[in-house]
């Protein structure tokens, strides 16, 4: 608090007119005013003097005379609020007559201020032998608390309503971005899928053309046929992963399977594939006994893992594929000898679109892999390392 402070005396009958038009003392008779009055003392303060702090005994109760006076909470923190501002007429500290608390809040002066201040100890002796005092204090009180209550509401009131308009904005500016990505995405997407379904398409296009030119050769009939049909098979491959995507969900067709007839198909979808880049492919099922699953669903994911796999061998190497019972669940282990995957890749490798492959596809066979195991309430985990190849867990809860 300020040290150059000039306090003096001031006159009972012009305070008690000054006090009359207070709504702290409006009701209180004439001669209940002018007892007050004779108790007030009228002190000033410079522009930035601090009248009291928050926390601080609350000791006296001021009314101002003339100037301004900041109310703050939190004073000279960063996350400092200024309440609001009083000026002439208006009482500051006034909870002081009432209870022993400490301050709720700092009060500084904006301008030059001048302030009546009477005592909380004076005004007390002063209840206890001035009962009308007493009423009519608890009238003011309950006339403040009330105009408190109803200012309080009329601001929830407006915060609601803001909170109303700013969630309204927000709404229409989530649907507008979710709009934009979901057409972002169908654009990449597109790129993606007809940049892949241009080349079997392609390749089928030239194939038939020679199967035309060269129809009495039996031998190049046959293995253009074999080469048609994988063609096709990759087209629809990208098209049921699109389809898949673009749901967002996958719904499960259960049937029983036999392991060995699942694992027998898997070989001949990616046989072809593997022969062409020397990869060793092995199969190993350690489960005899039959598995309830999507059967399509779950021979898509292997395709997608062991595709993947042997994108990562360019220069040949081995595939190994393993099933295996532990306890409750139906464990799958695709193991390469790749190239390996960076930690970078592996934050990524479940991200719409991501592709560390320059040799084509959609950067949706891992998104693919995790809807599906997900989606028969398995979990999927991968661990690789640059130069040691990559490993590949997924874990289906398919036993009772």
């Amino acid at each position: 608090m300020s040290n150059s402070i000039e306090t003096r005396e001031s006159y009972p009958e012009k305070n008690a007119d000054f006090l009359r038009n207070i709504y702290f003392f409006h009701s209180m008779s004439d001669n209940a005013l002018h007892k007050i009055a004779s108790l007030c003392t009228e002190v000033s303060y410079e522009p930035g003097t601090i009248i009291f702090f928050e926390d601080m005994p609350g000791d006296s109760f001021f009314v101002v005379l003339e100037g301004e006076a900041e109310i703050w909470k939190r004073y000279g923190k960063t996350d400092a609020v200024l309440l609001g501002v009083c000026s002439s007429g208006q009482p500051v500290g006034e909870m002081a007559l009432i209870d022993e608390c400490p301050r709720s809040a700092t009060v500084r002066s904006r301008t030059f201020l001048r302030m009546l201040v009477i005592k909380a100890v004076d005004f007390n002796n002063l209840l206890l032998t001035e009962n009308s005092i007493c009423v009519t204090l608890l009238r003011a009180v309950t006339m403040m608390v009330r105009r408190s209550n109803e200012a309080h509401i009329t601001d929830l009131d407006r915060q609601n309503k803001e909170l109303a308009r700013a969630y309204t904005e927000l709404q229409a500016l989530q649907d507008e971005l979710v709009s934009r990505e979901r057409l972002s995405v169908v654009g990449r997407f597109s790129s993606l899928i007809l940049h892949d379904i241009r080349n079997p398409l392609s390749a089928l296009k030239t194939r038939v053309q020679l199967l035309q030119a060269n129809r009495d050769d039996n031998e190049y009939f046959n293995s253009s046929i074999v080469k048609i049909n994988e063609d096709i098979t990759r087209m629809e491959h990208l098209a049921a992963e699109f389809l898949d995507y673009a749901r967002g969900e996958i719904r499960l067709n259960m049937s029983v399977c036999m392991l060995d007839q699942l694992f027998s198909r898997l070989q001949d979808a990616i046989s072809v594939k593997t022969q062409a880049q020397n990869v060793k492919l092995a199969c190993e099922n350690s489960v005899s006994e039959p598995v309830i699953l999507d059967q399509e669903r779950v021979l898509r994911a292997l395709i997608n893992a062991s595709e993947n796999a042997c994108k990562a061998m360019n220069n040949g190497g081995s595939l190994t594929i393993r099933a295996l019972k532990d306890g409750c669940n139906l464990v799958f282990e695709i193991l390469d000898t790749g190239v390996g995957m960076s930690p970078e890749s592996l934050e990524r490798i479940f991200q719409p679109f991501y592709s560390q492959s320059t040799s084509g596809g959609t950067g949706l066979g891992m998104v693919i892999i995790k809807s599906i195991i997900e989606a028969h309430h398995g979990t999927v985990s991968i661990s690789s390392a640059i130069g040691a190849g990559t490993r590949l867990v997924l874990t289906l809860p398919v036993f009772l």
